[in-house]
């Protein structure tokens, strides 16, 4: 059907297909090529309304190409880690042209927020080990002897999102008391720091749960979580959720209450990669 189409169609079809991803674009291509070939040999219908139909097709198969790559790329990046730095880092720019748009100039902003930078740095370490003191225990791993670079990568990305968080949470509490600070200077000064204490601990105690609710192999957003003994017997038997990774590396039993005999949530790794991660 192909060596039928004009010329025109066929470079269409090459120059779409190569957005398709390859394990969709046999299937896509013959979909399209048959949807061509209709409205061509289509010999009831005018001319200019047959030029009209195939340049309305002609859009809707490049966006249909540009969905499916888009697609792709959205099921690889689900509840990746790289999904949720890109996102924080995104949302920190997003703070930062809204400040800069309050301030009117580069100049008036960095001298702003280099004042306002300093006492970020005497509040952000107090915020940090108060968070920190009062977090719950992490996971305990069993069947995991693991390499140190994986334990490494992990700690990488807490890190990296965690300071990712506190450059966010300045950047919004700058900007939120910014109008205050012409009228009353000391109150915005106090404000400021107020509204940065409150949602860095937030947002840090969102950063230790989303960690816990990692795989421990991939770093992957822990999936399908399920209910397992039951509420009613708390203090006789394991009562709790129980999330699994979606590609098989484990799964992670939260308990519902801590007790003397289950304080802690446990990773417990499955598949080849059992012998692979450790804390």
């Amino acid at each position: 059907m192909t060596a039928s189409l004009p010329r025109f169609d066929q470079l269409l079809l090459q120059a779409a297909g190569t957005l398709v991803p390859a394990a969709q674009r046999d299937e896509w291509h013959r979909s399209w090529q048959a949807e061509l070939w209709h409205k061509r040999h289509r010999t009831r219908t005018a001319a200019s309304r047959r030029t009209f139909a195939i340049a309305d097709l002609a859009l809707g198969l490049l966006l249909d190409a540009l969905w499916l790559r888009a697609e792709d790329w959205r099921r690889a990046l689900r509840g990746t880690a790289l999904l949720c730095l890109v996102s924080l880092g995104s949302m920190c720019a997003l703070s930062a042209l809204a400040a800069l748009a309050l301030h009117g100039s580069s100049s008036a902003l960095a001298a702003d927020v280099a004042d306002q930078f300093r006492r970020f740095l005497f509040a952000a370490p107090l915020v940090v080990f108060v968070t920190f003191a009062v977090a719950p225990r992490r996971p305990v791993e069993h069947n995991s002897r693991g390499t140190g670079v994986r334990r490494l990568r992990r700690r990488l990305f807490f890190a990296t999102k965690s300071a990712l968080l506190l450059l966010l949470t300045f950047l919004l509490s700058t900007t939120c008391c910014e109008p205050l600070s012409h009228t009353f200077p000391n109150t915005a000064d106090f404000l400021q720091v107020l509204v940065f204490v409150f949602f860095a601990v937030i947002g840090l105690r969102w950063t230790l749960d989303d960690q816990e609710r990692r795989c421990k192999y991939c770093l992957r957003v822990l999936a399908a979580p399920a209910r397992v003994g039951r509420p009613s017997h708390n203090l006789l038997e394991w009562n709790g959720t129980e999330m699994a990774c979606a590609r098989g590396h484990g799964r992670l039993s939260v308990p519902e209450l801590e007790t003397s005999w289950c304080r802690s949530s446990e990773w417990k790794s499955q598949g080849p990669h059992a012998q692979e991660i450790a804390v």
